[in-house]
């Protein structure tokens, strides 16, 4: 097992190295400023998992889970790439096998609900297998970890407890390094970091950099200066300064989502992007604003209403273009027949005369519900988009050498490989619960269910009874009709 903590400040004085303290087996930070972002990244071999986890690993030639927690926070370069909340996976099965208990192990290491089996329950996409959870804790990961920990190693004990406030947690296995590499980053909050220390254990070995950000040498880079150590190996703090190409940048900009009301059965979304809205680079060219949907089972999108064809609406709702539908897109099925976790949707955003920002609607439709006892309303649960612009970009092929670099977000398959992305960041409103929203939708209540069946029933029959009636007194007209034409 090895691990790697880095801090990134955004002002120079914190990596002055008087703010810390090296010793043989630890790391005390004395102040720290409280802007900074932490990122914990723990690399295990496959033979130190729990064998459950093994034993799905073992058909996979990739995975990549993303949990990310919905929370406002500001982000910072290197770490500004999005999510949308909750949690997503990726799986590339070797070929011909098939990780049948992964459902099992979500639900098991995370608490998620709705995954049936692997085949029935991910959706397909170019190269990979794709599922999604509206999950808003972290917390049954954190059990389940503390868990396989004694209650001797405090240290360790105290570190994965505090994955329950990350912003956002990655974890991601290759077959090939028969590796797993769990990282987690800590945005800035009420409590600081000074005071706290890194305690390396004897099993594993701990590197240590505090970092900050100064004015790139390539404008596709970003350049980092400051400190680096390792613990029990490192006589003294090392002083460090590299650029690299990155894939991901921070926008200045900001965007917010609100829903019409009333909802009703037709849903509609209101993504506001707060100006200006400009391509983030100075050529422009090549550079198109996106937002990434990822929709509960319970909500979809009408591809055919919102086709190419019918450009004057799209034109309406702000919409360039659907790029991308894939999952659950039947308009009739209702939710109960479906068993896929719900569908992907990606929108190119119209930029044009965003000089005072812009605003997009998202016709959404609702399925029906599975009715139910206790009400005729159900809420449903759905994560803001993440939206972002993507930019061509000539330094792709160097962007691998990006020690921070994060990939697998769910949305890459849909553009070029030589692509690089400016990502806009969340500004809830009032009545929002951080990067959520949810809707009160309407079900049937089983306690009218009866009361319902009697209605329908005797209306359906009233009506069978009032056709019986026309067509007898119609047939009594005709009959009539001609009684009195053979008498003239």
């Amino acid at each position: 097992m090895k691990q790697r903590s880095t801090f990134i400040v955004s002002e120079s004085h914190g990596t002055l190295p008087e703010n810390f303290s090296l010793n043989e087996d630890s790391f005390i930070i004395k102040a720290l400023p409280p802007s900074a972002v932490r990122e914990d990244r723990v690399t295990f071999g496959v033979h130190e998992l729990p064998a459950e986890i093994r034993d799905v690993l073992s058909s996979c030639r990739e995975a990549h889970l993303k949990f990310t927690s919905g929370d406002v926070y500001e982000s910072m370069d290197p770490y500004s790439s999005r999510t949308p909340a909750g949690l997503h996976m990726l799986l590339s099965p070797e070929q011909g096998a098939s990780p049948d208990s992964i459902c099992q192990l979500l639900e098991k290491v995370f608490g998620v609900n709705g995954c049936r089996d692997f085949r029935s329950s991910f959706i397909e996409i170019p190269g990979s297998f794709q599922f999604y959870s509206p999950l808003r804790s972290a917390s049954t990961f954190v059990g389940y970890l503390q868990n396989h920990l004694s209650e001797e190693d405090t240290v360790r004990r105290s570190e994965v407890q505090s994955l329950e406030s990350a912003e956002y947690i990655d974890v991601t296995y290759d077959a090939i390094s028969q590796t797993l590499v769990l990282s987690s980053v800590h945005a800035p909050k009420h409590p600081k970091w000074d005071g706290s220390s890194i305690v390396s254990a004897k099993t594993s070995g701990v590197e240590v950099g505090v970092l900050g950000n100064i004015i790139p040498m390539e404008e596709e880079g970003l350049t980092l200066a400051g400190f680096i150590a390792e613990l029990g190996e490192s006589n003294g703090l090392e002083p460090t300064m590299f650029s690299f190409a990155s894939r991901h940048h921070r926008s200045e900009s900001t965007f917010g989502l609100a829903t019409a009301f009333p909802t009703g059965l037709h849903p509609k979304l209101k993504l506001s992007i707060h100006g200006p809205v400009k391509p983030p680079r100075s050529d422009g060219n090549g550079c198109t604003l996106n937002a990434y949907f990822t929709l509960p089972v319970a909500l979809f999108i009408d591809k055919y209403q919102l086709s190419s064809d019918n450009q004057q609406l799209l034109d309406s709702l702000g919409i360039k273009q659907i790029r991308a539908i894939s999952g659950e897109t039947d308009l009739e099925a209702p939710v109960w027949t479906r068993e896929k976790w719900g569908s992907r949707v990606l929108v190119e955003v119209d930029a044009k005369g965003g000089e005072n920002g812009i605003e997009l609607e998202l016709p959404l439709h609702l399925r029906y519900l599975e009715p139910r006892y206790g009400g005729t309303t159900k809420k449903v649960d759905f994560a803001w988009p993440s939206v972002f612009w993507a930019c061509g970009s000539e330094q792709w092929k160097k962007m691998a050498v990006n020690p921070f670099d994060r990939l697998h977000l769910g949305w890459e398959d849909l553009f070029p490989e030589q692509v690089m992305y400016y990502h806009l960041s969340p500004m809830p409103h009032e009545r929002s619960e951080g990067a959520w929203s949810s809707i009160d939708v309407p079900v049937l209540g089983l306690e009218n269910a009866g009361m319902i069946k009697i209605g329908t029933v005797t209306i359906v029959g009233l009506g069978f009874l009032w056709v019986l009636f026309k067509i007898f007194l119609a047939e009594f007209g005709s009959v009539r009709g001609k009684k009195e034409l053979k008498k003239e």
